[in-house]
């Protein structure tokens, strides 16, 4: 593990600065802020007058790094309580006042303009150092929040902002002396060693893989077919004949996703019943929060690829089985470094499925081309009603040609007129209330028009903000559309990850023009803001346009803007548009391909502008 470790009698001799030279060391890239904060926290905790209360025996860590998705512990506090056992005190530490309470936004997860409510960040930390650590079962694990510069009414404001209830639990102090003391009366003695922290390796423990048995015996998108149980035994057979790198290979709703989860269920079983193995799954960047949120028993077995050059251990990499979904999505090198370690890896990735231009489908070519590469196709589709045309109709469709071969077997309609297409959905629902229905589609410029917002004739609306998809899915599988909301339908999330219904119901806006050539994306009426930074990032336009924002004291990209200021540079320039809009067609080709496939038994369309047709 990474992190600053030390015996509590060094550390009170050691110097502040020589401790932040070492967490520069371990974490090369971290900002000034990020550099002020450790020093800040360093200094509270050397000045405390309740430090000299803990015995000099029991260990400190700063920034102890956790095997999964960049989790890092701010301050932990090891040693054996009263009864002998092995207790950790960890805590999460913030240099808030009222203030910067009052007026931030809190969520479950991390991401643009919300805050990780601390209460839920720190319960994870404690969940993955007690279930996902080697060591963690022999630990006490007690997780607590530090809010440097808020009053008690702050904390109490921040705990009504935690939205998720369970967390609520945990204390928060504004006090470190308080702290300190408390775990001076608990930490009375130490038998750690530092060793067995730093060289603590990521696994799973019994509960986890109880729990991760059930979700594929008993959620049917996960239960395998016969040809999916034949691909796990050539899974199985490929890595004892030496292959290293397998591929699974399907058309849309062939379950390749299903046969990951089960092939990792079987891993951990035989890891729990002592073969010494250690797998990992890397559900994909599109489709880890929405597991995350409908799983959260096991919400830290669904893994974003970034965090495997902590998880995976460089010496010991032919232990590990890295079991990765939606592999295009990948940040370029992170597979190629994996292999460099000598892991064993099973690969799910499409090319159609591509939807940033920063991907890592060149990667993915180039070991394609390996002699321990193996590739194993599944050859039947179980989302699409038996039907063996569904799929090349839609692609055929998105890529122009219009010809669609008849199927009595899928329900594949376009519409031009939308109160048409709104007849249908409803129609569709009120004769087969038994399946479940999907509205979804990419928020362009004109959605009003087809949303209650702005169009009295429309029964459909929107609801787009923090993470609602992971809402929006469990009211889809609840199939009780009539009666919620008024008798509207909501709108869904674009990426719609996890999604396998009967019908979906598609709305192509004005982001997009259907032409004989295809789809054909209008950058002018898009909001797929990180698609075009990617695009114009991939085409090497001008740093200048990437422009960035500061949002609760934090640097990132102003997509927004930054869309613009590419809207504007190619409209200066009649062929670097062309280069770019061509690029942009085909993420967005794919992108619609992606909604399209996610029917079973059919699938219907919307186009608000069709050119050629």
């Amino acid at each position: 593990m990474l992190g600053y470790i030390s015996y509590l009698k060094d550390f009170k001799q050691e110097k502040t600065d020589s401790i932040i030279q070492k967490l520069k060391n371990y974490y090369n890239t971290a900002d000034p802020s990020q550099v002020s904060s450790w020093k800040t926290l360093i200094e509270d905790i050397k000045q405390s007058k309740k430090l000299s209360l803990i015995n000099d025996n029991c260990i400190i860590s700063i920034e102890y790094s956790l095997p999964l998705n960049g989790m890092a512990l701010d301050i932990m506090f090891c040693g054996n309580n009263i009864e002998g056992v092995k207790q950790c005190f960890i805590i999460e530490s913030k240099q808030w006042n009222d203030n910067y309470i009052n007026n931030a936004k809190f969520s479950k997860y991390r991401e643009q303009g919300y805050e990780l409510h601390p209460q839920i960040q720190v319960s994870r930390h404690k969940n993955c150092f007690s279930n996902y650590l080697d060591i963690g079962k022999d630990y006490v694990v007690v997780p607590l929040v530090f809010i440097r510069n808020c009053t008690q009414r702050g904390i109490i404001n921040l705990v009504s902002k935690n939205p998720d209830i369970q967390s609520q639990k945990i204390e928060i102090f504004n006090n470190i002396d308080y702290i300190l003391g408390l775990i001076s009366n608990s930490l009375i003695s130490n038998s750690i060693k530092i060793e067995e922290l730093e060289n603590a390796t990521f696994e799973p423990s019994k509960n986890i893989i109880d729990s991760m048995s059930s979700i594929v015996t008993r959620e049917e998108p996960f239960i395998l077919t016969s040809e999916q149980e034949s691909v796990l035994k050539q899974i199985e057979e490929a890595f004892k004949q030496g292959k290293k790198i397998i591929r699974i290979t399907g058309a849309a709703g062939s379950g390749k996703t299903a046969i990951l989860l089960n092939y990792y269920v079987e891993l951990l079983n035989r890891r729990s019943s002592g073969e010494d193995i250690r797998p990992i799954f890397i559900s994909g960047a599109q489709n880890t929060a929405f597991y995350r949120s409908q799983y959260p028993e096991v919400e830290q077995s669904f893994s974003y690829s970034y965090s495997l050059d902590r998880m995976v251990a460089k010496t010991k990499g032919n232990l590990y089985y890295l079991l990765m979904d939606e592999a295009q999505h990948n940040q370029e090198g992170i597979i190629t470094r994996m292999i460099e370690r000598n892991a064993n890896i099973v690969l799910c990735y499409d090319v159609s499925q591509v939807i940033n231009a920063n991907n890592s489908i060149k990667e993915l070519n180039e070991i394609e081309k390996r002699q321990d590469f193996i590739s194993i196709e599944l050859k039947d589709s179980i989302r699409f009603n038996g039907s063996q045309v569904a799929e090349k109709n839609i692609r055929n469709y998105l890529k122009g040609n219009h010809s669609i071969e008849k199927d009595s077997k899928f329900d594949f309609e376009i519409f031009d007129n939308f109160d048409d297409f709104q007849s249908k959905i409803f129609e569709t629902i009120k004769t087969q209330p038994d399946l479940s229905f999907a509205v979804t589609g990419l928020l362009s410029d004109d959605a009003a028009n087809f949303t209650i917002e702005g169009n009295p004739n429309s029964k459909l609306f929107t609801k787009w903000g923090n993470k609602t998809e992971c809402e929006w899915l469990p009211y889809i599988r609840e199939k009780n559309y009539l009666n919620k909301y008024n008798g509207n339908l909501w709108v869904g999330t674009w990426w719609m990850p996890g999604l396998d219904v009967d019908y979906v119901a598609i709305i192509v806006g004005a982001d997009a023009c259907l032409t004989k050539e295809g789809i054909k994306a209008v950058p002018e009426h898009a909001k797929h803001y990180r698609m075009m930074v990617s695009i114009a990032q991939a085409l090497n336009f001008p740093e200048d346009l990437i422009t960035e924002k500061k949002i609760f004291g934090k640097v990132s990209v102003d997509y927004v803007r930054s869309s613009q200021n590419i809207i504007n540079y190619i409209n200066k320039d009649a062929k670097q548009k062309e280069i770019f809009v061509n690029l942009f067609s085909k993420l967005l080709r794919n992108n619609y391909y992606i909604m399209m496939t996610r029917g079973r038994k059919g699938c219907f369309i919307y186009f608000t502008d069709r050119k050629g047709d």
